[in-house]
């Protein structure tokens, strides 16, 4: 009977000692779960280090490359554009030397002009006149470009050539009388009072005016005016002139 009892406390004690020490394993299995938990987070971390980094890496060696490559071209335009710059300058040393030597061209071109008029037959000489002022007044404004004033020279040359491929009626003044005037070209020039009763034309050879009394020149005259004014149409005219012969 005492055995038994004794046999049981024994088994108990030894159950409650085994308990313990599951118990304490246990305790350090879950301790070393918790720690491993840990370590693993922290491998996580540097993994999303590590990855953030090699990203960052990536990105940066990307950027270099860009660079180098915007670097090299930039180098290019920059050396394109000190080429430019000299091509530039030198074609200002080149503009500057024309300008030199198309200036006292010019003003001769000018002189020509005064010339012309002075020596030509004296049609429109107000108009011509001026606009030869104008010409010459542009040569001195130093906002009109040098090309531009080039240019006026030219259509004034080309208005004066015009004349002489056209004809016209206009009125003007002689001796501060009122007349109509016929311009054929740049070789006649013929005048009509504005009562139809005088009429005449210019000798070249004695730079005067000359009355014409020939009736059938008079109608001639009256003709090429309608024509002139777009009247009439074009039809054959019998104009005087001094020739080569009366002029002698």
């Amino acid at each position: 009977m005492f055995k038994i009892p004794s046999l049981i406390f024994f088994l108990l004690l030894h159950s409650t000692i085994f308990a313990n020490e599951i118990e304490k394993s246990m305790d350090v299995l879950e301790q070393t779960n918790s720690k491993l938990k840990n370590y693993q987070e922290k491998i996580n971390n540097i993994d999303d280090k590590t990855q953030e980094l090699l990203n960052e890496y990536k990105y940066t060696n990307t950027e270099l490359k860009t660079s180098r490559i915007y670097n090299k071209q930039l180098k290019e335009i920059i050396a394109s554009q000190k080429e430019e710059l000299k091509s530039i300058n030198q074609q200002l040393v080149n503009i500057e030397n024309t300008q030199k030597n198309i200036f006292p061209l010019m003003l001769n071109m000018v002189e020509s002009l005064k010339q012309l008029v002075k020596l030509d037959t004296p049609f429109l000489l107000e108009e011509r006149t001026n606009r030869i002022k104008r010409v010459e007044n542009s040569l001195n404004k130093a906002d009109i470009k040098t090309a531009e004033k080039y240019r006026i020279i030219l259509e004034a040359f080309k208005i004066e050539y015009d004349y002489a491929n056209n004809m016209e009626n206009y009125q003007d003044k002689i001796d501060n009388k009122t007349y109509n005037f016929l311009r054929i070209g740049r070789t006649a020039l013929y005048y009509q009072s504005l009562d139809l009763k005088e009429y005449g034309y210019w000798n070249k050879a004695t730079n005067s005016w000359i009355n014409i009394e020939d009736s059938n020149a008079k109608s001639n005259i009256r003709k090429a005016i309608k024509i002139a004014n777009k009247q009439q149409n074009v039809d054959f005219l019998n104009l005087p002139f001094l020739t080569l012969k009366e002029s002698k």
